[in-house]
């Protein structure tokens, strides 16, 4: 390929844009899975223990993390509850779990019920790093990859050559004689 030779930008910024959007549902779902918060781990609110009835990955988080619908009892409580319950691995049986409120957008939180073994680690530190590195490698990743896709793509048509406007008022006689010239005269 000649060093001249000229190439579409649209594919590297494309799968640049892509590969963020994805680096940053990547960095969600694994700081989900890992239970990885900037501020106070969540503490149990309740216990109590599920019948599980069914699990299934969960897409919103990579398929990394299970959903499971559950019969829950609680401690102290009489009634089973029906409860959705998240875990870090498929669930069978009858398992301990514990009901929690996670923070939601600074002054909301939401319940979650998860089992007792569900991780949870406070760190700033390794959240910053993770959610700085996830997009920023799918960025670069991208990039590349346009760039190379781009290669193979034929070359863009050439631009047209600029146009220029030219006066035909060159000098100042010229403009005067056209603004300046012989006017009709009103009778009166």
């Amino acid at each position: 390929m000649s060093p001249d030779r000229r190439i579409y930008h649209w594919p590297a910024i494309a799968l640049a844009s892509l590969l963020v959007a994805l680096g940053i549902w990547a960095f969600i779902s694994v700081q989900h899975r890992m239970g990885l918060v900037t501020g106070e781990v969540p503490q149990a609110q309740r216990s109590g223990k599920a019948h599980v009835r069914s699990c299934s990955p969960d897409a919103v988080y990579l398929w990394i993390t299970w959903t499971c619908d559950a019969q829950v009892h609680w401690d102290g409580e009489q009634n089973a509850v029906a409860e959705r319950v998240i875990s870090v691995r498929e669930l069978t049986g009858i398992v301990d779990v514990h009901e929690r409120d996670v923070p939601r957008k600074r002054v909301s939180t939401s319940r979650e019920v998860v089992p007792r073994d569900f991780p949870g680690r406070s760190d700033g530190a390794l959240f910053f790093v993770m959610m700085m590195g996830f997009p920023i490698l799918g960025a670069a990743a991208g990039y590349l990859a346009g760039t190379r896709l781009a290669r193979l793509l034929p070359e863009p048509p050439r631009k047209p050559a600029k146009l220029t406007l030219r006066s035909r008022m060159t000098g100042r006689r010229e403009r005067d004689k056209r603004f300046n010239g012989p006017r009709k005269r009103r009778r009166t």
